[in-house]
């Protein structure tokens, strides 16, 4: 398999930025970005912070694809991908924090957790012979869990990937949307508040199942 370069995480960088964070900087744009660090499409400071700790995210678990996935893992790629914006990145959040996540469906805050209980959530979620549906369950119970101060879904999808790349699959998990049919990505949110509020997780991995997960391109289809 040819060697993974960060312009090979375009789809992942830009659909989390899109969906999470707003990112304005178009799809072509993003991999221009990636690429050769052009700034033609990026239309704003927020945008550039934001591609730039995806970018590096990105770079962060293509060289360290050979580790572990635990909770040193994951709160490394927290510290990398909210060390623009999060006032303590890669630390766990406190119980007074109360932080959590509004949902059409009522407010989602989840209790704080130790190391050991983030350890439990990872090791639960790897529990299948198939990467695919390991990466899914990491997805999910991770964002679920909001264990950081900030970018739980961006840290949770990268951690996702982080275990299909290490297992050199040619799949990567990105999340569903469609420049020209925004109910997509709002199919998605929906779902996974209601795997936050009622425990429907399901639903939401039958539709990253068929929207998200993407075949990584070689080097030579690019060309």
């Amino acid at each position: 398999m040819p060697a993974i370069e960060v312009v090979d995480l375009a789809g992942v960088v830009y659909s989390s930025g899109k969906v999470f964070d707003g990112l304005s900087t178009g799809r072509l744009d993003t991999e221009s970005f990636l690429r050769s660090g052009s700034l033609a499409g990026v239309r704003s400071r927020a945008d550039l912070a934001l591609l730039e700790d995806l970018r590096d995210v990105a770079q962060f678990i293509i060289d360290h694809r050979a580790e572990p996935i635990d909770v040193k893992f994951v709160r490394a790629v927290n510290a990398k991908i909210t060390r623009s914006g999060a006032i303590h990145p890669g630390q766990l959040r406190a119980q007074d924090q109360q932080i959590g996540v509004r949902t059409r469906y009522g407010r989602h805050t989840p209790d704080a957790l130790t190391e050991a209980e983030l350890q439990r959530i990872i090791d639960t979620a790897l529990h299948s012979g198939d990467q695919i549906e390991n990466a899914l369950d990491l997805f999910v119970n991770l964002a679920k869990a909001q264990p950081f101060e900030d970018g739980n879904k961006r840290t949770a999808l990268f951690v996702a990937n982080s275990l299909l790349i290490g297992s050199r699959t040619p799949k990567l998990l990105t999340i569903p949307v469609d420049e020209n049919d925004p109910t997509l990505s709002d199919s998605f949110n929906d779902l996974l508040a209601r795997a936050y509020v009622f425990g429907e997780h399901d639903e939401v991995k039958r539709l990253l199942r068929t929207q998200g997960v993407t075949e990584r391109k070689s080097r030579r289809s690019r060309e």
